[in-house]
């Protein structure tokens, strides 16, 4: 058996072969295959089976199913269900096997746990916009951007102050500050119109993960305030976030402010003292 065949054929899809559950046509995309740690590419793969084809209580395939299935190693296939253990979307019964429990048929449509630019949020709910690149400066940092940057006095942070446009309407406006270090071009070189997550994935710097605190604001204010532009009526979703990579370094801080009726996330509540396990009355 090939372990990792994933990554040397990036653009296979996978699918089940005789069995009469479907391991849903699973597509892994070449860049997400390369970059990604393999026991996550595979939990997110067996977590769309959770989805599309298994219910609260119903057995989930074997470790050894499932790697052949995504031609991979058990071990890894093992990772992977630690992972969905750890999450409460999959529970282990001693002799009988892996279950699919209670907290695995929530669904949440947009959930505002999973870490996304915003170019690819409007993408998948089917948004095509302009982007309209209000300024690039570099400035000095505050005390906060200096400690969360790690940044010795003399340099300077980039701010980038952008709006998203759907029919010539403002719908999202973004301020985005980064770590100098991040760039390896000239700031002026940059295409800023593209997703900044993408720009600095580009550079080596992949974040994977955000700290984000969620608020409702009439209007962008303070610092944010706009001069000479005129925005939507409110209110406005702000998501300010601190974007961190798989080491843990903070590369983007970012205070996006969605406009209200068009946007909306969801998350999965549960009690801290334990999920129920699912299929047990």
């Amino acid at each position: 058996m090939t372990n990792n065949v994933n990554e040397e054929r990036p653009n296979e899809t996978v699918t089940e072969r005789g069995r009469g559950t479907t391991l849903a046509q699973l597509n892994l995309p070449g860049t997400a295959v390369r970059r990604r740690a393999l026991p996550e590419q595979v939990r997110d793969s067996i977590a769309e089976l959770l989805i599309s084809d298994l219910r609260p209580g119903d057995v989930l395939p074997t470790e050894t199913a499932v790697a052949e299935w995504l031609m991979v190693s058990r071990s890894t296939v093992r990772e992977a269900m630690k992972l969905l253990e750890q999450e409460g979307l999959v529970e282990t019964r001693r002799g009988m096997g892996r279950f699919a429990t209670a907290l695995s048929g929530l669904r949440p449509e947009r959930p505002m746990t999973r870490f996304e630019s915003i170019t690819n949020m409007m993408s998948e709910l089917g948004y095509h916009p302009t982007t309209e690149v209000i300024s690039v400066v570099q400035r000095v940092p505050s005390s906060d951007e200096v400690e969360t940057f790690g940044l010795s006095s003399d340099m300077l942070v980039i701010e980038t102050r952008r709006l998203r446009l759907l029919d010539d309407k403002a719908c999202v406006y973004s301020v985005n500050v980064l770590d100098p270090r991040t760039l390896d071009a000239e700031v002026d070189d940059v295409e800023w119109n593209g997703s900044v997550v993408t720009i600095l994935e580009g550079m080596d710097h992949e974040i994977v993960a955000s700290s984000a605190h969620i608020s409702v604001v009439t209007e962008p204010t303070g610092v944010d305030a706009l001069v000479n532009v005129e925005l939507p009526e409110g209110p406005w979703l702000l998501v300010t976030e601190q974007c961190v990579t798989r080491t843990g370094r903070c590369v983007l801080l970012s205070r996006d402010y969605h406009l209200g009726g068009i946007f909306s996330f969801s998350v999965v509540r549960r009690r801290n003292d334990a999920v129920e396990p699912a299929g047990n009355g």
